[in-house]
């Protein structure tokens, strides 16, 4: 395979981001010493683990990236048929997409409270307010969200995403969504 290089992925190896997140045995086996994240992510592929493939570029993906990836996942998944607490989620997404400020990512809680813990949409503004800031409430200690919390939350988000298109076609769907996610990486769909 072997396309452009991955220029919004920091890390230098694979086994940077896989350090990020639980890989399941299966993936362990094909990361090799020194291999590059595009590498994997096409070792992935090639052995049908899109689901883990999913999670890798959810973590090598810089956050805004990341999200930004979920809300073409979601658009493609659901289209028009958010509801309103739906749609107002993905609004808080896109907005701190668009304009990455505390303010927006502040204002993300509300509706990804608001959407609940089985919408996409809910987990793609959750990771908005997780990318940095004070995730305490307001009479608490200031707390930042656990390391990773973002990248965790809009893995989630796509895959729970994957399952609200057509359920004969999940698979599929995710293999789609993760050949965004390696457009998005190389610099070619933000």
């Amino acid at each position: 395979m072997g396309g452009k290089p991955l220029v919004r992925v920091t890390a230098a190896t694979a086994a940077e981001v896989c350090a990020r997140f639980n890989i399941k045995k299966e993936a362990w086996a094909l990361l090799r010493e020194g291999m590059g994240p595009r590498e994997f992510v096409e070792a992935l592929m090639a052995s049908k683990q899109y689901v883990t493939g999913i999670d890798f570029m959810a973590h090598a993906l810089p956050a805004r990236e990341a999200v930004w990836w979920g809300c073409l996942c979601l658009q493609h998944a659901c289209g028009d048929t958010l509801s309103p607490a739906d749609k107002a989620a993905a609004r808080a997404a896109v907005q701190w997409v668009m304009q990455p400020s505390e303010e927006n990512r502040a204002a993300a809680l509300a509706p990804a409270q608001a959407a609940g813990p089985a919408s996409p949409a809910a987990g793609l503004a959750m990771a908005v307010y997780q990318t940095g800031g004070n995730i305490a409430s307001p009479k608490a200690p200031p707390t930042p969200p656990p390391p990773f919390a973002s990248a965790k939350a809009v893995a989630g988000a796509i895959k729970l995403a994957c399952t609200k298109a057509d359920p004969a076609k999940i698979v599929e769907t995710q293999r789609l969504f993760l050949d965004l996610a390696v457009r998005m990486a190389e610099g070619s769909a933000l």
